[in-house]
C-alpha cells in the first residue's frame, strides 16, 4: 500500500465543476455484516439536484448499508456524487463503493462529519481495513464527493479535502454504489459514473 499526498487545488477543481446527468444504472440494496432490520433506500425528486437516493436506518455497529449496481463496471472508474448527512447518533455521513465483487468485498471512501475525517478503506470478507485518512472540518449540508481509480491508484476528494493511496487487493471490474454505516441516514445525488480507458 502506498500513500500519495495530494494538493488542495485538485479537490477545489472537482468541487467547482457541475455534475453531468447521472449514468443509467439499476440499483440493488445490500448489506455487509447484516444484523437487525435492513436499511430502506428511497428515491425523491429535488428541484436543485434532481433524483436523490436517501437511506433510512437504525442499524448499529459494523452493519454497512449498501446500494449496489446490478452490473459490474470498470475496473478503472470515476464516480462523482453529492451527499448530505441527515442524522445518526452512532454514525453519520457516507460514501461511495467501487470494484465490489459482492456485499462483502469492495473499496469504499467515506466522509464522517462526527469524526471530521475522509477515509479510504477496503472491505475484504466483511472486514474493513483503513488504507488512508485525512482530517478536517467541512461545512454542513451538501458536499461533493469524487473518487477515481486507475490500476492500483486511488484518488479521492470531498469538499476541500483530498487524499490518495495505492492498493492491489481488487483488480477486476466490479459493482459500484453508495454506502453508510450503522444508523447514518444520508441523502445522495445519483452517482455520475465513468469507465476510464
Amino acid at each position: 500500500m502506498k500513500l500519495t499526498a495530494l494538493f488542495l487545488p485538485l479537490a477545489l477543481l472537482a468541487a467547482c465543476q457541475p455534475l453531468p446527468e447521472p449514468t443509467a444504472v439499476s440499483w440493488v440494496p445490500a448489506e455487509t455484516n447484516a444484523v437487525g432490520t435492513p436499511a430502506a433506500w428511497t428515491t425523491t425528486l429535488d428541484a436543485e439536484y434532481g433524483r436523490i437516493k436517501t437511506v433510512t436506518t437504525d442499524n448499529t455497529g459494523h452493519n454497512y448499508n449498501l446500494l449496489l449496481s446490478e452490473a459490474a463496471l470498470g475496473p478503472d472508474v470515476s464516480i462523482r456524487t453529492r451527499l448530505r448527512a441527515n442524522s445518526g447518533v452512532e454514525d453519520q455521513g457516507g460514501g461511495v463503493v467501487w470494484r465490489a465483487r459482492d456485499a462483502a468485498n469492495y473499496y469504499i471512501t467515506r466522509w464522517n462529519p462526527l469524526e471530521n475525517n475522509l477515509r479510504i478503506y477496503k472491505v475484504e470478507n466483511e472486514k474493513r481495513t483503513q488504507l488512508a485518512s485525512i482530517s478536517g472540518e467541512l461545512p454542513k449540508g451538501w458536499l461533493d464527493l469524487s473518487v477515481s481509480m486507475r490500476g492500483p491508484r486511488i484518488l479521492v476528494a470531498c469538499g476541500s479535502l483530498s487524499l490518495g493511496v495505492e492498493d492491489t487487493t481488487f483488480a477486476a471490474a466490479g459493482k459500484v454504489g453508495l454506502w453508510t454505516k450503522a444508523d447514518a441516514c444520508t441523502s445522495f445525488t445519483l452517482p455520475q459514473i465513468e469507465t476510464l480507458r
